[in-house]
C-alpha cells in the first residue's frame, strides 16, 4: 500500500486526483523519442498524454505511423531508486501474469543512462466514470473475482502481501501514541476506540496469507473499461495473499465516489447518515461479493482497519513534492474505511 495506492479520482470536491501533472512525448529528449521510435519500428505520428505519477514522468499514448499504438511510460532515473524501482517491478510482474489475466500486454522495456522506459499494448478504452455507474461497478467487482481466481502467484515468486501491509497498518498505534486534535471531528467513533483499532490492525499479517494474485493498487484510475472487457494497469505493487485483498482495498473509494442511483459519494464533510449509508453499502457489497462471502470477521477488520488507520496516520505528514492533494485524497479513503468499520463492529457476535 503506497501513497501512489492511494490516489482517488472521484467527483467530491475534497478528494481530487493527486497526479501532479503532464510532460508530453515532445518534452523526452530526442535520443530518448529516437530510441522509442526505433523499437517500435515507426515514427510516432500522435500523442495523447495523461498524469503521471512524478514531475518528470512521461505517460502518453502513441500512434505510429504504421497504425500501431503504445501505451508509453518514461521516466528520469535521476528521480532516484524508488521510481525506477517501480519500473523494474511493473516489467518482472507483466512478464509472469498467466493467461487470462486482465492486464495489457508489456510490448517491450529500456533502460539508458537517464531514462527508463516502458510500452503496452494499448487499450481502446476508458476510464470508469465517477460517481461509479453500478452496471460498471459490477464489471470490475467481477474482474476482482478473475485475478483471485488464476493461478501461479507463487510460482511468479511475488513476495506476500502481509508483511508489506502490516509494516504500513501501524497509523491507529501512532494516532494513539500522537494524539491528533483533529481526530474527534474527523471520525468520532475512531477517536472513542483507539485501544479496540490498535488491536485490530495487529492482525494484518495473518489476515492477508494465501496465494492468490494481489494487483495491490486497483482504484478507478487504475482500470481501463473497453466494451467488452476490464483491464488492470499499473501491477507495479503485485504480491501474492488473500484472494479478497484487492476488494478490501478498493471498496473504500467507491464509497468516496458514491455508485449512481444505489449509493452517494461520502467526502469527508458528508454528516453522519450519509456516511453510514456509505459504511453499510461497503460491508454489504464485501459480503455479497464471491470473494468476500466467507472471509472470518476478524480478518475483514484488521485489514480495513489496517487501511483506514494508514490513510488517516498519513494524511498528517506534509505531501511528496508535487502531489500536494495526495493528503486530502488519503483522509478522505480514510474516513470512508472507519465508516466500514463502523458498521461491522470491532468484536464478533
Amino acid at each position: 500500500m503506497s501513497d501512489e495506492l492511494s490516489t482517488v479520482v472521484g467527483e467530491a470536491d475534497d478528494v481530487p486526483s493527486a497526479r501532479p501533472g503532464r510532460l508530453r512525448w515532445s518534452d523526452l529528449p530526442s535520443t530518448v523519442r529516437a530510441e522509442i521510435e526505433a523499437t517500435a519500428g515507426a515514427r510516432v505520428v500522435a500523442e495523447t498524454s495523461f498524469p503521471a505519477s512524478s514531475a518528470s514522468e512521461v505517460t502518453s499514448l502513441l500512434e505510429l505511423e504504421d497504425g500501431a499504438r503504445y501505451f508509453v511510460k518514461a521516466t528520469r532515473v535521476s528521480d532516484g531508486p524508488a521510481v525506477i524501482g517501480r519500473y523494474r517491478a511493473e516489467v518482472y510482474v507483466a512478464r509472469h501474469l498467466p493467461r487470462g489475466m486482465p492486464a495489457p500486454r508489456l510490448a517491450w522495456a529500456l533502460r539508458d543512462e537517464d531514462w527508463g522506459m516502458l510500452a503496452f499494448e494499448a487499450l481502446d478504452g476508458r476510464l470508469p466514470a465517477t460517481p461509479w455507474d453500478p452496471d460498471e461497478l459490477d464489471r470490475v467487482l467481477a474482474a476482482l473475482r478473475t485475478v483471485a481466481s488464476l493461478p501461479g502467484a507463487r510460482e511468479a515468486r511475488l513476495t506476500p502481501a502481509g508483511p508489506e501491509l502490516a509494516d504500513l497498518s501501524t497509523g491507529w498505534r501512532a494516532l494513539r501514541d500522537d494524539p491528533d486534535p483533529e481526530l474527534e471531528r474527523l471520525v468520532p467513533w475512531a477517536a472513542h476506540h483507539l485501544d479496540a483499532l490498535v488491536d485490530a490492525e495487529r492482525g494484518v499479517l495473518v489476515a492477508c496469507e494465501g496465494e492468490a494474485f494481489v494487483h495491490g493498487d486497483v482504484r478507478a484510475d487504475t482500470i481501463v473499461l473497453t466494451p467488452s472487457s476490464v483491464h488492470l494497469v499499473d501491477w507495479a505493487h503485485a504480491s501474492r495473499g488473500a484472494p479478497w485483498l484487492d476488494l478490501a482495498t478498493f471498496l473504500p473509494g467507491v464509497v468516496v465516489q458514491g455508485v449512481t442511483d444505489v449509493v452517494e459519494p461520502v467526502p469527508v464533510a458528508a454528516d453522519a447518515a450519509r456516511r453510514a449509508r456509505g459504511g453499510a453499502w461497503a460491508a454489504a457489497t464485501f459480503d455479497a461479493h464471491p470473494l468476500g462471502r466467507d472471509v472470518h470477521p476478524a480478518d475483514v477488520r484488521a485489514v480495513v482497519a489496517g487501511i483506514a488507520g494508514y490513510y488517516l496516520s498519513s494524511a498528517r505528514r506534509p505531501a511528496p513534492a508535487g502531489q500536494s492533494r495526495l493528503r486530502a485524497s488519503q483522509r478522505a479513503q480514510g474516513v470512508a474505511a472507519v465508516a466500514w468499520l463502523e458498521q461491522i463492529g470491532l468484536c464478533d457476535g
